[in-house]
């Protein structure tokens, strides 16, 4: 019994302050993650569309800005470096590590859900406990007093 009671209260223990959209089931956090790809959407159309200017800026001479990234990595950083960057580049490597995100992200979710529900089980029951108590406390004071009356005094019993 304490040791549930230390389980609730100590280990599972909810933030005091709780961020109100977050009861919105995950509503708020797509809305916020929509915003921000649809703000990214300009730059990489920029980025990936639009020739740079041919005669001033970092990207001259240039057909695509994306280009300066790729001799950026050939000419400034170790021959390892661009391996290890062509590898992790890989949509091999990329489209497992976002599955494994995903699965991590549902596990996580999932995990609370159950903590959550865990934590609803064991205060019912310590409330439960707490109810017991409470009548079997009310039930031994009631049969001690009721014994108390039953019982004659000993001063009653002696005459002086």
């Amino acid at each position: 019994m304490y040791l549930q009671c230390w389980a609730v209260m100590c280990c599972n223990v909810p933030h005091e302050r709780v961020f109100k959209a977050s009861r919105s089931n995950n509503f708020y956090m797509a809305m916020l993650l929509f915003i921000l790809f649809l703000s990214t959407l300009p730059v990489v159309y920029t980025v990936v569309s639009i020739p740079p200017s041919f005669d001033c800026g970092p990207f001259s001479g240039k057909n695509r800005m994306f280009e300066v990234i790729g001799e950026t990595l050939e000419h400034d950083f170790p021959s390892w470096f661009q391996k290890v960057f062509n590898l992790a580049s890989n949509p091999g490597v990329i489209l497992p590590f976002i599955l494994l995100m995903v699965l991590s992200i549902y596990y996580l979710n999932a995990t609370s859900k159950g903590y959550k529900d865990m934590n609803m089980e064991l205060k019912k029951k310590l409330q439960n406990q707490a109810e017991e108590n409470k009548r079997r406390n009310k039930q031994k004071a009631q049969h001690a007093a009721a014994q108390a009356a039953a019982v004659p005094h000993a001063e009653e019993g002696w005459l002086w």
